[in-house]
């Protein structure tokens, strides 16, 4: 939970700074710098601002004065109680005038007040001077005033558009801090060799072939460098059996092994023991086969067709691979039974990184450190990552096996934290670069309520030389807010119901 929090912490607080930080230098009011939404937790204030953290760790913002179409918080006719200084100036405009700790100073009603100015034009209430910044006292909370020089919307467009933008680069910024850290620890793969660096000590390759061996041949196939050897393990997937001649301390030897079968539209993959029958070996989390397939189920027919090979079984699932239901008749403890399946179809395997039948013996080549590398790395990191959004936006409304119940919320990311945690430091560095450039893109949509809307209506300003309609744009942005939270709120039922295995 801790490193889940410092997580989602860091790439909301890294995209709230750059808003902060470019609203500072454009003298822009920040009333508050929240870390999370709902009830408050803590706050300080420092200045001008308050500082806080709130009880729900997803989101937080920059309130910036002038951003939102404000209503005149006090009017003629108004009663409140003022604090002057010594130079008889007001310093705070007191509202919670039934509070008897404020009994000692002044009552008035207001008959006239101008506490936004124009530039250095002098601030008032009735006859007296306001400091420009005056603090308003509300019941629970103080709040500073805004006068036009302070305003969002007094500043020039490219103080705005710098002060919007600043969030989704700064997620862009720490992404690729990140992807070059994630360079530096693990170092590219050698592939212009074949020389085996590491195997996976859970795939057949464990033990057989060991790191510092070269692969010579292939099932009597030639190969000198990685891309020969996935050429031929591509080639037939569901082989049972692949011969290895290696070339070990000098000395030629042959090693056969049988691969794992991975079928990723259903998320099955074989048994590694199983050579002459279609034993499962284990149904992936979050399948489409999870709770309908088992470990030790034989599979003997699909869609009403017989299999007794692993390669009959691929090339009827890859007969329907747009997602539609698949028939599987399976033994389990010597009972015959029959299952449907809503296969992922294969425009969803493939935007995932899978093929729809890959095999793996679990040999991984040789790595070596590249300054150079990690650099480039960083941009092509970011950029690779940026697409992801929009691949999944493509699958949504193209892709009948895809839905917005499968999107991932809050309990989501945290079970990924969790899970690229166990694997490591730098998995969890590649999350977290990858969690900050999906938060950057998302924020840069052109949705009212994000980023990337009020860019859009920065945009019809810059085109058209007139300010667009505040209340209409203001709708727009609330009635678009309560959307996405009730999307937020759906996405995260859902993830509660995948998390307990709820069908």
């Amino acid at each position: 939970m801790v490193v889940f929090l410092f997580v989602l912490g860091l790439v909301i607080m890294i995209h709230e700074f750059g808003h902060f930080i470019m609203a500072k230098r454009a003298n822009i009011l920040c009333h508050e710098f929240s870390l999370g939404m709902g009830p408050v937790l803590y706050s300080k204030r420092k200045g001008e601002t308050l500082y806080s953290i709130r009880a729900i760790p997803f989101g937080g913002y920059v309130m910036m004065a002038g951003e939102e179409m404000e209503k005149e918080i006090v009017k003629p006719g108004d009663k409140i109680r003022i604090i002057t200084n010594e130079f008889n100036k007001v310093t705070k405009i007191v509202l919670d005038i039934e509070n008897d700790e404020y009994d000692k100073y002044e009552l008035i009603t207001v008959e006239k007040i101008d506490l936004k100015g124009n530039e250095d034009e002098r601030l008032y209430i009735n006859d007296y001077d306001v400091v420009r910044d005056a603090f308003f006292i509300f019941k629970n909370r103080e709040l500073q005033i805004a006068p036009h020089n302070r305003s969002f919307e007094n500043k020039t467009k490219i103080q705005r558009f710098l002060s919007i933008f600043a969030g989704p680069f700064m997620n862009f910024a720490l992404a690729f801090v990140l992807f070059i850290i994630v360079g530096l620890l693990s170092g590219f793969p050698v592939m212009d060799k074949s020389i085996i660096g590491s195997t996976n000590e859970s795939l057949p390759a464990y033990g057989e072939i060991l790191p510092g061996d070269q692969i010579l041949e292939i099932n009597d196939v030639p190969v000198f460098d990685w891309e020969d050897i996935k050429t031929v393990l591509d080639e037939n997937p569901t082989d049972r059996m692949i011969k290895f001649d290696i070339l070990r301390d000098g000395e030629n030897i042959s090693v056969t092994l049988t691969p794992i079968v991975y079928f990723y539209t259903i998320g099955i993959h074989s048994d590694d023991g199983a050579i002459n029958e279609l034993r499962i070996g284990d149904v992936v989390k979050d399948s489409p086969s999870l709770g309908l397939l088992e470990k030790g189920d034989i599979i003997t027919e699909i869609n009403g067709v017989s299999v007794v090979t692993w390669f009959d079984f691929a090339n009827e699932l890859k007969k329907d691979n747009d997602g539609s239901d698949v028939t599987i008749k399976v033994l389990r403890d010597d009972v015959e039974l029959e299952v449907t399946i809503k296969a992922f179809s294969e425009m969803y395997v493939n935007t995932a990184g899978y093929d729809m039948v890959l095999s793996m013996v679990g040999i991984a080549p040789d790595f070596e450190f590249n300054f150079v590398k990690s650099m480039l790395g960083g941009f092509a990191g970011v950029k690779n990552s940026s697409t992801l959004i929009f691949d999944t936006i493509s699958l949504l409304f193209n892709d009948d096996s895809t839905n917005v119940g499968q999107l991932s919320g809050p309990v989501g990311i945290f079970d990924i934290t969790s899970r690229a945690l166990q694997n490591g430091f730098v998995s969890l560095l590649g999350w977290m670069a990858l969690l900050s450039v999906n938060l950057g893109v998302i924020n840069l949509l052109p949705i009212p309520a994000l980023d990337g809307g009020r860019l859009v209506f920065l945009g019809y300003e810059a085109v058209t030389r007139r300010k667009p309609n505040r209340k209409i744009e203001n709708t727009l942005h609330y009635v678009m807010y309560i959307l996405l939270m009730g999307l937020f709120v759906y996405i995260t039922f859902n993830d509660l119901l995948r998390l307990f295995n709820i069908n």
